[in-house]
């Protein structure tokens, strides 16, 4: 499947045809024949994972998702997913997390302080009409790595918002592991993990607007620690599947950003003139190569490799991209049509131009 942009998919998709009511459900919701059946089928997958969960006996749950065929089926059954995990009465809790990127530069490791600033935060967001329910989180001791956050499976979740006091058990067992900006660069995700009731549902997914500066120096302010120079982006609160699938996306696009900053500035010493690549590696990876944009002044090629997740949308990220590459004025890019194998070297921008593909800068003529 190609995108807009002409940049292949390989994302290894099953092809195998196997029997799992949920896949059978997701793909009708996919492409619906009607009003009826799609409601049909919702209410079945929900009904379904909703039982596995309960009976803590998911393995269809696993497989369908290891084997849903496109991106699509993937995304509807991680939202369905996500819809049980909600709170749904009084009696269960809602758990929610504020995904945290930190870019970080230091000389040596260095710790950073774990604790969460909830009366700050909570002052942050005292003129919300939600702001009573959110001094009511009970909030995790520490931050949460993603490492840990990814290890927490759904029956666990499932199990874990049944009731305030399970909630708080399963709270205070989380690991904790202590948090430090690396030697040099590097661009992280914590979370802060609590729960509340369902009256903080509102606040999931909130538009940070006019809050989002003052969170941002909220947590600078907490986080900030002699001998590193710290950057933070909070984003929205969210339930934790939604956290962890956002905070990924936007430390790797964080990542790709500073990467590339420092790649074009390293290049422009030596050469007028930065020439891009941009292709898809067999495996499920996109690469962005750097180099001179004229093969006199090559130098050590420099690739950002961004592994594509099931859910993962190519013409977003390129796009985003693109236009991190225009705000710095980089106008030699290289988009190629046809995938390169792993054991391939990333081609130079002077040695893209012979191959098929096109400066997505401009419009192709075909």
């Amino acid at each position: 499947m190609n995108t807009s942009y002409c940049l292949p998919d390989t994302r290894a998709y099953p092809t195998d045809h196997i029997k799992n009511e949920l896949l059978l459900h997701a793909a009708s919701l996919v492409t619906p024949t009607s009003k009826a059946q799609t409601t049909l089928a919702r209410e079945s997958l929900q009904a379904e994972i909703t039982r596995m969960l309960a009976q803590n006996n998911y393995t269809n749950l696993s497989v369908a998702l290891a084997m849903a065929a496109n991106r699509d089926i993937y995304n509807i059954l991680w939202d369905t997913l996500e819809a049980v995990l909600q709170a749904h009465n009084q009696t269960e809790v809602q758990w929610l997390a504020l995904p945290v990127i930190v870019v970080g530069g230091a000389k040596e490791n260095i710790r950073l302080p774990d604790t969460i600033p909830a009366t700050a935060i909570a002052e942050t967001f005292k003129n919300q009409p939600w702001s009573e329910s959110w001094n009511k989180i009970h909030w995790a001791a520490h931050l949460i790595s993603d490492t840990a956050l990814t290890h927490i499976k759904a029956n666990q979740w499932f199990a874990a918002k049944q009731n305030p006091q399970l909630a708080t058990d399963f709270l205070n067992q989380l690991p904790h592991t202590p948090l430090s900006v690396e030697s040099g660069q590097s661009v992280q995700a914590f979370y802060a993990l609590g729960f509340a009731s369902t009256d903080i549902r509102p606040a999931l997914n909130c538009n940070l607007a006019d809050t989002a500066l003052p969170l941002m120096q909220v947590w600078h302010t907490h986080l900030a620690t002699t001998g590193t120079t710290l950057f933070i982006n909070p984003l929205s609160p969210q339930s934790p599947l939604n956290a962890l699938r956002t905070g990924n996306a936007m430390r790797l696009r964080m990542a790709c950003d500073v990467f590339t900053t420092n790649a074009i500035r390293t290049i422009r010493l030596q050469s007028p003139r930065v020439g891009v690549v941009i292709a898809a590696q067999e495996g499920g990876q996109i690469l962005f190569g750097f180099n001179a944009a004229d093969s006199a002044f090559e130098l050590q090629p420099q690739t950002f490799h961004w592994p594509l997740t099931q859910a993962d949308n190519i013409d977003s990220i390129v796009q985003n991209f693109i236009d991190l590459l225009a705000e710095c004025q980089v106008e030699n890019i290289r988009l190629l049509h046809e995938p390169i194998s792993i054991q391939t070297q990333l081609p130079s921008y002077a040695q893209s131009i012979s191959m098929i593909g096109h400066n997505p800068l401009f419009s192709r003529s075909h």
